[in-house]
């Protein structure tokens, strides 16, 4: 699925975060605590997809208000790219980062092909688990508040990755 087990392992994180990853977390209410946790880097075509080119959405508002107080890192070329997946790529092998945050079925097999780290929007419930920053109900709560969002296999897994938290 990811690296996960190598990700619970570090103590700080700097990651490229695209669209996709960006919005699930909006909507399960833990992208504020996945900034405090973790260095988060969205490219400027991130930028116009969620915030620029969303209207008045309360997401919108919300990640606007994260990129003014730098919770949210804009990072990037403005105008190169019209997709976040490849701004969010770029700026990946452009820095030194230790992944890519993404939910994105095609652009996931694409990270594959390239051998490039990766983290689902789930798999960072289990990494602030693993950091003490949420306790083993939270993460429950925090995995059910993203189950809409993800796929069965993605829910399935983080859900056993918690599960077994408590026996090791």
């Amino acid at each position: 699925m990811t690296y996960c087990s190598a990700f619970l392992t570090m103590s700080y994180m700097k990651v490229v975060m695209d669209a996709d990853c960006l919005i699930k977390l909006t909507k399960a209410n833990l992208k504020e605590l996945v900034c405090s946790a973790i260095t988060v880097v969205i490219p400027y075509a991130v930028r116009a997809e969620v915030v620029d080119n969303a209207g008045p959405h309360p997401d919108a508002e919300m990640i606007r208000r994260n990129i003014k107080s730098r919770q949210l890192i804009v990072k990037g070329e403005q105008a190169r790219y019209a997709e976040g997946e490849e701004a969010a790529l770029d700026l990946f092998q452009r820095g030194a980062y230790d992944a890519l945050c993404s939910d994105d079925r095609r652009f996931i097999r694409r990270l594959r092909i390239l051998n490039i780290p990766y983290i689902t929007p789930a798999v960072f419930v289990a990494i602030l688990l693993k950091q003490g920053r949420l306790t083993m109900k939270e993460a429950q709560e925090k995995l059910e508040l993203l189950a809409p969002y993800i796929s069965e296999d993605e829910y399935t897994t983080v859900r056993l990755v918690i599960e077994n938290w408590r026996t090791s």
